[in-house]
């Protein structure tokens, strides 16, 4: 058994945190982990629902805040807060690894500042794709900084393993983020209507657009999605875009689109536990965020995904892909929410390995020892 080691943690929002969650409660619990939590940038943002109070509910100790994003958010700038803050905290917090997920410019960010206080990194949700965001870069830039790899799928592990990095440090531990279909304590549709302010009558459609940051325009993209939803009688509950380029775009424009309609919710965010609440009831999942292609299949939820700011990811059963355009959002949209009226989404699934992928990842960590000094090398692919 290894000696006890520090596993620090950074979130920056509630795209991560919801992935996250399953692992920080058990690293919390393991008698040999340690766990310090950083929560920073959009956590911390009014604009974003200031989520780090969903976080602290969770009965998460947060060792430090880290206020990297500005107001209004500008990606470059934020990122090189992060870069700043991320090394005051690795000088303050010594620990043993640092544990990022995904693809965003502040945790490229983090993984720049880690590299160079030389402390290892553990990567979640590596070898991934999503060909229509500056993301996929920046994932595969943090994949080759880091030294444990622990990824959703064999497909990933094979990306991984293509970048040179030691098969030995590759390990499928599932999807994180689908660990939400184990719990027991998510809100009831009272609760929610109660929290929501609205009568959540059926078909309910949840709605989350994000900016596609190589090729697409915010305005005209968030212009079809609204004119499709229009035109298909609907409850929408629409989620604000996270801080991308464009994100305000799109957010400014849900503000006044949605004003005065009365079958229409904007929230700036849901929060874990409300969001997988709604799932449950939910007829359809409208927009281009990763969790189209992952959680809402694997709730049953048929999706219509909107664009190519997810093009190349490994996505699950029941995922209508359609231009931004509002005739074929429409059109696909109103099959969806038939299939569900007729009962027909039964075969609708998530095509990651069963199972809860905290304790996965929790063994793969524990059974892990980091390299001191973090050296690499290049290992071919025979």
């Amino acid at each position: 058994m290894n000696s006890a080691r520090t596993i620090a943690v950074l979130t920056t929002g509630r795209q991560d945190y919801g992935i996250l969650r399953s692992t920080l409660l058990l690293l919390q619990e393991h008698p040999t982990l340690r766990l310090v939590l950083w929560a920073g940038g959009m956590h911390l943002q009014e604009r974003f629902g200031h989520f780090v109070d969903h976080v602290r509910r969770d009965g998460f100790e947060i060792a430090q805040e880290l206020p990297f994003v500005g107001e209004p958010p500008h990606p470059g700038r934020d990122a090189a807060g992060a870069l700043d803050q991320v090394t005051g905290a690795l000088e303050r917090h010594r620990c043993d690894a640092l544990l990022l997920v995904g693809d965003r410019a502040e945790t490229l960010a983090a993984a720049v500042a880690a590299t160079i206080a030389t402390v290892p990194i553990i990567h979640l949700s590596g070898g991934e794709e999503s060909e229509g965001a500056i993301d996929n870069a920046m994932r595969h830039a943090i994949t080759k900084l880091s030294h444990l790899h622990l990824v959703s799928h064999e497909v990933h592990a094979r990306r991984v393993r293509q970048m040179g990095e030691d098969p030995s440090t590759v390990v499928v531990v599932g999807a994180p983020g689908l660990d939400n279909l184990y719990r027991t304590d998510l809100p009831t549709r009272c609760v929610l209507e109660k929290e929501l302010g609205c009568s959540l009558t059926p078909p309910l459609v949840l709605v989350t657009l994000h900016p596609t940051t190589l090729g697409g325009d915010p305005r005209s993209e968030v212009e079809a999605v609204a004119g499709a939803m229009e035109t298909v009688p609907a409850t929408y509950i629409v989620t604000q875009a996270n801080a991308d380029a464009g994100g305000v775009v799109i957010q400014d424009y849900w503000r006044e689109w949605a004003r005065g309609r009365h079958n229409v919710v904007l929230v700036d965010g849901l929060g874990v536990a409300r969001y997988w609440g709604l799932l449950r009831l939910a007829s359809a999942v409208l927009g281009n965020s990763s969790s189209g292609l992952a959680e809402a299949p694997a709730a049953g939820v048929p999706v219509v995904n909107v664009g190519d700011r997810q093009q190349g990811r490994l996505r699950g059963t029941g995922v209508s892909d359609v231009p931004a355009e509002p005739g074929a959002i429409a059109a696909a949209l109103g099959q969806a929410i038939r299939l569900v009226r007729e009962g027909k989404t039964a075969g609708t699934h998530a095509p990651f390995p069963s199972g809860p992928a905290a304790p996965r990842i929790v063994a793969a960590i524990a059974s892990w020892d980091p390299p001191r000094p973090p050296r690499k090398r290049f290992h071919e692919v025979q």
